[in-house]
């Protein structure tokens, strides 16, 4: 609870400094199209995410991947924006970072109340893996290799955001292999890179976002402590179909005598809710906070349906 109150402190404070410097900025508060198209996104995430419209997931990865990969050059990603704020504060061009801190607070607000929905669901670098994992060919990273990676994440984190403030330029632009696939182009190392993580996306899910990523070391940590998280209700048998289900290994669940045991990563969680449509008893609640998000939508749909085919029956007797 105190580490939720922490993260919502802060993102409170980000949210203060993003009105300031917007306020302050001389182009007024104008949105770039690119960061309204971003912020559509994510709107169409959350509302499928809370009608349980788990289908759209796939066609606004493509819309991204198309959008915000290729047609802009994969120049709107929240690690861009994370080296910009310290690179124009050493510039001292505060006025200049509130549009950067604007895409970062929407974004981690968004993973602190509804889950990561951006790279769930928005990310067209996290798009490109998703689409190239075949889970028939998965190769299991043994846990302490996962973990050691994943927090190397963390590393990565904080030296892209102090390099620009003592070099005066960004780094992690450079090494993004995606910058190559997006662009069309690219160094040798860089290609190199890119072929590497492509031919892991097929056998890891999502290696990129998982081991290398910046942001996705900070969404991770806002998600752990974040209002948003998968329950199991009492209809559970732990038959497992929902951790086997679940792409990041974000759910586990076992049986200790009569006791069921289940534990939740929100760290690890995509929100792409397909631990829910593995479930045979319906048993999965996506909550915010202390609310259901998902089953009252679904309990409404199955009602009208009830509804309509007792009065398509009646009438065709």
């Amino acid at each position: 609870m105190i580490r939720r109150i922490f993260a919502a402190a802060a993102l409170a404070v980000l949210a203060v400094l993003t009105g300031i410097s917007l306020v302050s900025a001389e182009a007024g508060l104008s949105l770039p199209p690119k960061l309204v198209v971003l912020f559509g996104f994510l709107f169409i995430a959350a509302a499928a995410v809370r009608l349980g419209v788990t289908w759209l997931r796939y066609p606004l990865l493509i819309a991204s991947i198309a959008y915000l990969g290729f047609f802009e050059g994969s120049c709107l990603c929240p690690n861009g924006a994370l080296q910009n704020i310290p690179l124009f504060l050493g510039q001292g061009k505060a006025a200049a970072v509130g549009i950067y801190l604007l895409e970062i607070t929407v974004l981690l607000a968004v993973v602190f109340v509804l889950g990561n929905l951006y790279c769930g669901w928005v990310c067209h670098k996290g798009g490109v893996q998703e689409f190239l994992f075949r889970p028939r060919w998965a190769i299991r990273v043994p846990p302490r290799l996962d973990a050691v990676l994943r927090h190397g994440r963390a590393a990565l984190l904080a030296f892209i955001v102090v390099y620009p403030l003592i070099a005066q330029k960004k780094f992690f632009n450079q090494v993004d292999p995606f910058k190559a696939l997006f662009n069309l182009r690219g160094s040798p190392a860089l290609l190199a890179a890119l072929g590497l993580t492509l031919v892991a996306s097929v056998f890891i899910y999502r290696p990129f976002c998982r081991y290398v990523c910046p942001f996705g070391a900070l969404a991770g940590a806002v998600g752990a402590v974040g209002l948003s998280r998968i329950k199991i209700g009492e209809s559970c048998t732990a038959c497992r179909q929902c951790a086997k289900a679940c792409p990041a290994g974000a759910l586990s669940v076992r049986r200790n005598g009569q006791k069921i045991e289940t534990e939740f990563r929100g760290d690890l969680c995509l929100a792409c809710l397909e631990c829910r449509k593995a479930c045979p008893r319906d048993g999965i609640e996506a909550v915010c906070g202390s609310r259901p998000s998902v089953p009252a939508f679904h309990l409404a749909r199955s009602r009208m349906r009830e509804a309509i085919s007792t009065r398509l029956t009646n009438s065709a007797r």
